[in-house]
């Protein structure tokens, strides 16, 4: 009910200026927390919504904002219903806690409705959009790649959102030229503002699904060419279009097992101190969801962790370095005396020798947890937890 009265201020029921929506802005935070942990998708969608209506201060507004705005307004508030409700209990129950029991059951009744109603207006537009797949025209198509090149921010944030949109539904004519979608989203990776960089974050992401291969290594090349080529800021940037594309990838990843570790092993001695760290990051992240298919890549991987540790010298970098085994501890759990079994004691030197030398204090501490996750997994693997059974046969 909260998220449609925001939709029907937004949607024109009540003139917002600039401090207003300095004001709507502190709903940003909660409203990305919604739509990255509340179960519906129509509420997710909602709340992805609205947070781009508030951040373009009104300039881009979705249909499903419009449609949850005019639901809100339509529906009958449902304080009247709950009122004669309590009345109609207290007259016909003497009882204080039945009547009480009866209120809050109509409460909870309203609301279940008027989430069900809102989300059934809402998803409205999806319905629509899947039923019109397909139907875009050459025009259409020419009109949204030019805002994508749009000065005006609102209107390039559109036009990048429309296609990722369009990739998403797989229309056919979006997909015709995926090598120039690419490239719009890639140039738009460099744009300074954050909800550009991030729409176009999404499109690779989603045109990387249908073309995984593809994609996948022309991210790569970019993700491993010098600063000459890219900023470090775009080149980071890549590299958050390329964890979206493993995660998405899944079990999967193990295809490109080798070009991905490869990539980020280079990127951990790059010149650049900051991408030596996100590409430590990235790796230790990669690790973790491959689990058993790291096989022999194990050894590299240690080998060059344990030399950025005791060598490197930038801070952030030794610290990442130290992070990538907690990751790995942290991931394969009791798996790790397997997939590890052949570097745990060159680990094990390793994070004792941070907790002894090392100077910095944060790179100290996650030492001392990576510790405590290897003392952990040793112990169970030793000492495995009893299980008191009793077995009983039924003879016959």
């Amino acid at each position: 009910m909260s998220m449609g009265l925001v939709a029907v201020m937004l949607g024109g029921a009540v003139q917002l200026k600039s401090d207003d929506f300095a004001v709507l802005k502190q709903l940003l935070p909660l409203l990305e927390k919604v739509s990255n942990t509340y179960p519906d998708p129509v509420i997710q969608e909602l709340a992805v919504d609205l947070r781009i209506t508030i951040s373009t201060h009104g300039a881009f507004s979705t249909e499903a904002v419009s449609v949850a705005a005019q639901s809100t307004l339509n529906k009958k508030h449902p304080e009247g219903k709950t009122e004669r409700q309590q009345q109609t209990n207290h007259e016909g129950h003497t009882d204080m806690s039945h009547s009480y029991l009866k209120q809050q059951k109509s409460n909870e009744t309203g609301l279940e409705s008027d989430a069900a109603f809102i989300s059934q207006d809402v998803s409205e537009p999806g319905t629509t959009a899947n039923q019109k797949s397909g139907s875009i025209t050459t025009e259409q198509l020419q009109e949204v790649l030019l805002s994508a090149y749009d000065p005006q921010i609102p209107t390039r944030a559109a036009a990048l959102r429309t296609l990722s949109r369009w990739i998403e539904q797989r229309e056919a004519r979006a997909l015709e030229v995926q090598e120039k979608l690419l490239k719009i989203f890639l140039e738009n990776l460099e744009h300074e503002d954050t909800f550009v960089y991030l729409s176009a974050i999404q499109g690779i992401a989603l045109l990387s699904d249908a073309y995984p291969e593809n994609i996948l290594l022309c991210l790569l090349a970019q993700y491993d060419s010098g600063n000459n080529k890219h900023t470090p800021e775009t080149r980071m940037k890549v590299g958050e279009v390329l964890m979206r594309i493993v995660r998405a990838l899944g079990d999967m990843v193990s295809k490109y097992r080798e070009p991905l570790i490869h990539t980020f092993l280079r990127g951990a001695r790059d010149p650049d101190s900051a991408h030596r760290a996100s590409s430590l990051s990235n790796l230790g992240e990669l690790c973790q969801r491959l689990d058993f298919l790291l096989g022999s890549v194990v050894h590299e991987v240690t080998a060059c962790l344990i030399a950025v540790a005791k060598t490197d010298h930038e801070v952030q970098v030794r610290r990442a370095a130290i992070h990538v085994i907690v990751l790995l501890l942290r991931g394969l759990s009791q798996k790790a005396t397997e997939v590890l079994r052949d570097v745990l004691k060159d680990l094990y030197h390793l994070l004792k020798h941070v907790v002894h030398l090392e100077p910095d204090d944060v790179a100290k501490v996650h030492a001392q947890l990576a510790l405590e996750e290897l003392d952990e997994i040793m112990r169970n693997f030793l000492f495995p937890p009893q299980k008191l059974e009793k077995k009983i046969v039924v003879l016959p």
